[in-house]
């Protein structure tokens, strides 16, 4: 009875282990790309040019949906980019979101603080990878951004 117990006590804690292990690597990774892709914005901004939005994105897409309302809930979103995202609305309206999909499948879900980053659109946009991205004006707190199709 005692080894069951202690059998299922390190299976458990295993698994826990495992899991966290999971959490931190995954967490890390979209962190690691939302800093590439916000350092690529700052870079654009200094050297004052134009760029293919997926010239800035370290990973490969083939479509990106901005979405301009931060408390669409996780049906909503799947419905507006055509995948499964499993996504938790936002719960501030300081943030917003660009959801990444490829051929047909959830990407990454890059969330940026409106205070740093504005991208001039209405409603929700579509981007292609021959989406461009230019710095059209802005104050020292907050790039503003244009996307042209």
């Amino acid at each position: 009875m005692k080894k069951s117990i202690l059998m299922l006590v390190v299976l458990v804690g295993l698994i826990s282990i495992g899991y966290l292990a999971f959490l931190l690597t995954t967490n890390g990774n979209n962190s690691n790309s939302t800093k590439i892709i916000e350092q690529n914005i700052v870079k654009l901004k200094n050297e004052n040019r134009t760029a293919k939005f997926a010239d800035i994105t370290p990973f490969v897409w083939d479509k990106a949906f901005i979405i301009e309302d931060p408390f669409l809930n996780e049906e909503a979103l799947d419905r507006i980019v055509g995948a499964k995202c499993n996504l938790d609305r936002l719960e501030t309206d300081i943030k917003r979101r660009i959801i990444f999909v490829n051929e047909g499948k959830f990407v990454f879900d890059y969330i940026y603080d409106i205070r740093d980053f504005m991208y001039k659109y209405v409603g929700t946009t579509v981007l292609t990878k021959s989406s461009s991205i230019l710095v059209e004006k802005g104050t020292t707190e907050t790039i503003i951004l244009k996307i042209e199709q």
